[in-house]
């Protein structure tokens, strides 16, 4: 387990230098635009749009883009103002170490189209059982802080929103 663990965070932190060194690179088949869902208070949805992206796919996402908390940004901004961007939706950070930004920075880079989320305690969400869990946490969290500290999973393998569990596998694809 500890020898998987360090072998996803080898991998996390290659990747993640390559993007940190060459921050205003034009990468092939970068996603023009990145559309960015913010309305539920327990994660904020990212998703590139790439430039083959169907037009009805592009009219529906710039729908939603008129919405208080929705918003879409060219990709070049995204990329340098991410952490700015998605900050603030990081209510509590458990895993301070992930680098959970950059890390959804390179997963938008490498699947556009796909939505992830960065959930309210800087986790990850990829599946629908995950943002699940996010609400339920948050939920949690909101009602009795001290009762959530207590029972959360607290090591990473139980824990279905550690970026460590799926961003390494994800970027090592």
């Amino acid at each position: 387990m500890i020898v998987r663990v360090r072998v996803y965070v080898v991998v996390l932190v290659a990747a993640l230098s390559v993007i940190a060194a060459f921050p205003r690179a034009a990468w092939a088949a970068d996603p023009v635009e990145v559309f960015i869902d913010g309305r539920d208070p327990a994660f904020v949805v990212v998703q590139g749009v790439a430039a083959d992206a169907s037009d009805q796919a592009v009219s529906e996402m710039e729908g939603y883009a008129t919405l208080d908390g929705v918003s879409m940004v060219a990709w070049t901004q995204f990329r340098q103002n991410a952490e700015t961007l998605l900050g603030p939706h990081i209510v509590k950070n458990e895993y301070p170490g992930a680098s959970i930004v950059l890390g959804v920075v390179a997963l938008v880079k490498k699947y556009p189209g796909r939505p992830f989320a960065i959930t309210w305690n800087g986790g990850l969400a990829v599946a629908f059982q995950d943002y699940q869990h996010a609400v339920d946490t948050h939920k949690a969290f909101l009602e009795n802080a001290q009762v959530y500290e207590q029972r959360r999973a607290q090591t990473p393998g139980d824990d279905p929103l550690n970026p460590q569990n799926q961003l390494a596998a994800l970027l090592s694809r």
